[in-house]
């Protein structure tokens, strides 16, 4: 992924641009020659039967990243559904869904509304939610050779080398801290309780 930047066009554009987590001028790696394929972070095609669980969860995500005038912050809704066969995920701001994925280990179907921005990455928001969620066996057996999964309690490392380059806490069962140190942003993920609402 490629370092943040944002469009300050409509609220609602900028929550989309968050789920995808950005798209803008790469940052350049210390050393141009060294170990390629530790300069792209991966991007998870996990099989939705490897989380081994159903979910079915209602969260609130505000995000926080960095822009050439400095830090900005948004806030958006997330519905998000898991089985054996599907991951499905939307995304919602003020009442009405910025974008849909639908992923059943074969296909990523991504669909977004006429205001959401043509740079969506649903591949990312994919990535993002299965280094989150996912087993972390699964993970690792994914992972490209140069990069590994570190794992504690309550805590998460995604490394290159020497390099975190992502960090996911889990300080109670209702909120993941996930940080993506090379791309600069941070979300904030709450687990709301469950009122019915579906991806």
């Amino acid at each position: 992924m490629q370092r943040l930047t944002w469009h300050a066009a409509a609220l609602a554009v900028t929550f989309a641009a968050a789920l995808a987590a950005g798209c803008a001028a790469p940052s350049a790696p210390a050393d141009e020659t060294a170990r390629p394929a530790l300069h792209t972070v991966p991007l998870l095609r996990l099989p939705p039967a490897s989380l081994q669980r159903e979910l079915r969860l209602q969260q609130q995500i505000t995000v926080e990243f960095r822009t050439p005038k400095g830090e900005e912050r948004r806030e958006l809704l997330a519905l998000l559904e898991a089985d054996a066969g599907h991951t499905r995920l939307a995304a919602v701001a003020g009442g009405q869904v910025l974008a849909r994925l639908d992923w059943d280990g074969e296909r990523l179907q991504a669909s977004r509304s006429p205001w959401a921005p043509a740079d969506l990455a649903p591949e990312r928001i994919l990535s993002d939610l299965q280094l989150s969620l996912w087993p972390v066996a699964a993970i690792r057996a994914a992972l490209p050779s140069g990069w590994r999964l570190e794992d504690a309690p309550g805590l998460r490392r995604l490394r290159a080398g020497d390099e975190t380059v992502a960090e996911i806490r889990f300080p109670d069962a209702a909120t993941i801290l996930f940080v993506q140190y090379r791309d600069g942003y941070r979300l904030t993920i709450r687990t709301l309780p469950a009122d019915g609402g579906a991806a």
